[in-house]
């Protein structure tokens, strides 16, 4: 009885440990990475992300005509980090607009061209800087 017990407890702990987040990870327009594209290319944007990373993001931002968008894995400090420079650069950037979504299920960071990771925070704040001057 010990021995079953002791290896459903080995099965159950690898298990839990070998499962990985799957995110959508996509840089560019909000076209290049819309959700048709994304979910109709599976093998290609949806990745395993690092075991750090316990929830999904998408982050856009839009000026004028300018806009990008990103799909990547993140985990909660970098998704707060990501909200608060959204809302700092829309403050301080006329016409600029932004948003940041996150989420914990595998995919589900496809989203919609209005719906993050520290590569898509550096980003954001690149473009919004850029824009600026």
């Amino acid at each position: 009885m010990n021995r079953l017990l002791f290896t459903l407890t080995v099965v159950v702990l690898m298990a839990a440990h070998g499962y990985a987040l799957k995110c959508y990870q996509c840089v560019g327009t909000e076209d290049t990475c819309s959700k048709s594209r994304l979910e109709s290319n599976k093998a290609i944007y949806l990745k395993e992300c690092p075991s750090i990373a316990d929830r999904c993001a998408r982050s856009w931002s839009r000026r004028g005509d300018v806009n990008a968008v990103g799909n990547d894995c993140a985990n909660e400090a970098v998704c707060d980090a990501a909200k608060e420079l959204c809302d700092k650069l829309k403050d301080s950037i006329k016409d600029y607009k932004c948003g940041v979504g996150c989420c914990t299920g595998d995919g589900c960071n496809a989203g919609s061209p209005v719906t993050f990771s520290f590569f898509l925070l550096i980003v954001s704040s690149v473009l919004g800087l850029a824009l600026m001057k």
